[in-house]
């Protein structure tokens, strides 16, 4: 079993991309895997939290919001992304029993069937590397140093301390994003994100500023209860939306912030005046849809928040397990940002309850209140898909923060894959792992014990 363990401690590099990693289409990949082990993650910090949005001066203010634990800012509410093509068959969270969640639950159905789980496709065996990943730094197609604004050709890798075994040797992947921007005819253009972190050193915090979380309690060992669910058709504690507000009956639209998120309906791509299930569908390229809990904002409880929107909670907390069912098929029916680049992300909630896309002073991303790519397409019809942190840990002032690795996961695009992201205040650990076991509504100690060894854990729950 192949498995990449990588620490996200700001540590003194000492080596480099390894000559085994091969350099495609801009970006180095180096070996498959079956599991990705992020370790040492969260740290103190502050970011940039909106605070007002003015739909007629086009401005927003902001101010600082101080964060800290384990994990942070990735504890906090978590909205759940994916860009086509993809079909999504399966989706779930869950929760320690021992732990207290306040997701509200709510059943959204529609007529369209629930289809069975296609078959899991096999994995193979491939050697086990371990790589503590430091600070990311820019190279050009040869390889060598770059300022980060210096080539448009550029890739990035991380430098790494610590190679146990160094003939598959991992390296961190500046991912640059390729996202999408609404515009006014709603369609989306490439936003080719990179990640900055904070600078301030402020200990202020919003006072629109929502909780952090919805579940803070420790792994106690009395297993894992599902809090939300989908297959096609069926939506049990989670809202499907996408940037199609202000056109079918939900959210809205400006001139300066464009398209607002809005229900999605039950194809992903187009808006609804009301929630639905997504259907028994194949989201093509460049088309997004996201995964909110059905829990509703009230109040001040998710801070600040774009008016008019429909507004629901993420999923929070410092122990959760999100898991996913999904192909991902080849799509060459046309051209454009995003095409056959399909991806599946996690984001601070707070980002697309504002402005996803867009200026930079409408969004708390750009100053590092957190993304987490778990399967990303980096270049058009590419088979491997890459995994990377983006906040402000590790920033030493010169780079951004953050990790990732060029080891990969194989992209499914005959059959299903099926994955578990596991949040482990504990050990401050997130792991992301090839899966076969069912998504019941109960998970034993045994099966989480099982992901976690199989990427390489050797702490069992406390």
């Amino acid at each position: 079993m192949k498995f990449t363990t990588l620490s996200l401690a700001a540590l003194t590099a000492a080596g480099l991309v390894s000559a085994d990693c091969s350099y495609v289409n801009g970006n180095y990949y180096c070996s498959q895997t079956d599991a990705v082990v992020y370790s040492n993650v969260g740290y103190s910090g502050a970011y940039k939290d909106v605070t007002s949005m003015d739909e007629n001066s086009c401005v927003c203010n902001q101010e600082s919001f101080s964060f800290s634990g384990s994990l942070a800012p990735l504890d906090e509410e978590l909205s759940v992304h994916f860009r086509g093509p993809i079909k999504l068959v399966q989706f779930g969270v869950y929760y320690p029993n021992s732990g207290s969640t306040t997701m509200k639950k709510r059943e959204v159905k529609d007529d369209t069937e629930n289809c069975a789980p296609a078959a899991h496709k096999h994995k193979r065996d491939v050697a086990v590397e371990y790589v503590e990943v430091t600070s990311t730094v820019y190279v050009d197609g040869n390889g060598q140093p770059v300022n980060s604004g210096d080539s448009a050709q550029q890739t990035s890798y991380t430098k790494v301390s610590t190679v146990v075994n160094p003939t598959t040797s991992a390296a961190n992947n500046d991912n640059n994003d390729n996202n999408n921007n609404n515009n006014n005819n709603n369609n989306n253009n490439n936003n080719n994100q990179q990640a900055t972190s904070s600078s301030s050193t402020s200990t202020s915090t919003s006072s629109s500023s929502g909780s952090s979380s919805t579940s803070q309690s420790s792994v106690s060992g009395s297993g894992w209860t599902r809090s939300s669910y989908f297959t096609p058709g069926s939506a049990d504690n989670c809202v499907f939306m996408n940037h199609q507000g202000g056109v079918a009956g939900s959210g809205i639209w400006s001139s300066c912030f464009g398209n607002s998120i809005s229900f999605a309906a039950s194809d992903g791509v187009s808006g609804a005046g009301s929630a639905q299930a997504l259907g028994d569908v194949t989201v093509a390229s460049g088309k997004e849809f996201m995964i909110f809990s059905g829990s509703s904002c009230s109040g001040s409880d998710c801070g600040f928040y774009r008016e008019g929107i429909p507004a629901y909670h993420g999923f929070g907390g410092d122990d959760k397990i999100f898991v996913f069912e999904f192909t991902m098929p080849s799509d060459t029916s046309g051209s454009g940002y995003n095409q056959d680049m399909p991806a599946i992300w996690l984001l601070n909630a707070k980002i697309p309850r504002t402005l996803q896309y867009g200026s930079s002073s409408c969004s708390c991303w750009s100053t590092g209140c957190g993304e987490l790519d778990l399967f990303e397409i980096l270049s058009a019809g590419s088979d491997k898909l890459i995994t990377h942190i983006h906040d402000g840990q590790g920033n030493d002032g010169t780079t951004t923060g953050g990790g990732g690795t060029q080891d990969y996961f194989s992209r499914p695009t005959s059959g299903t894959m099926k994955a578990a992201v596991i949040f482990r205040g504990s050990d401050k650990t997130i792991h992301i792992v090839e899966v076969d076991e069912s998504f019941d509504e109960q998970l034993s100690d045994s099966t989480v014990s099982n992901w976690l060894n199989k990427a390489g854990s050797s702490a069992a729950l406390a």
